[in-house]
């Protein structure tokens, strides 16, 4: 699979716009449209999808785009790593909260619940069959991306 870039939501009106990259194969829903729009006033939603190969990748995509906010959707190494270049880079990282609410069986009732309100929940199959209905809560502001262990 290829990397693709395309732009899947602006805000019509003529006045400059926020410039946010969406890290994921996932279009953004509407109440995450609606929440970055109430935050931030107009903005231009870019979505990187496919392999990505670094965050220094989605890095350089932000800044070549002008972006302001990276929201990603990546392994837990990625999301660390671009939150260390997001300084150097001058963007931020925010994460969509999302709430479990529903481990169903088989992915016809998982989009049985996400027609409850389509606007706000997404679904993700598993290998296994079942699937999990997420809702979104809210965005967040990602500082920091701390692991800790200890001996075993």
């Amino acid at each position: 699979m290829t990397v693709s870039l395309e732009k899947v939501y602006e805000t019509p009106v003529k006045d400059s716009r926020t410039v946010i990259l969406w890290v994921s194969r996932h279009r953004p829903l509407k109440a995450q449209i609606d929440e970055l729009e109430r935050r931030l006033g107009p903005i231009v939603v870019y979505q990187l999808s496919g392999v990505i190969p670094s965050a220094e990748f989605v890095a350089e995509r932000a800044e070549g785009l002008g972006a302001k906010y990276v929201v990603p959707v990546l392994p837990l190494s990625f999301t660390a790593r671009l939150v260390e270049l997001a300084k150097a880079k001058g963007f931020e990282v925010l994460i969509a909260r999302m709430r479990s609410v529903a481990v169903v069986k088989d992915l016809s009732e998982a989009e049985r619940v996400v027609g409850e309100r389509p606007d706000r929940r997404t679904v993700a199959a598993h290998a296994n069959g079942t699937a999990r209905v997420f809702e979104f809560e809210r965005f967040e502001r990602l500082l920091r991306v701390e692991l800790v262990t200890e001996p075993f």
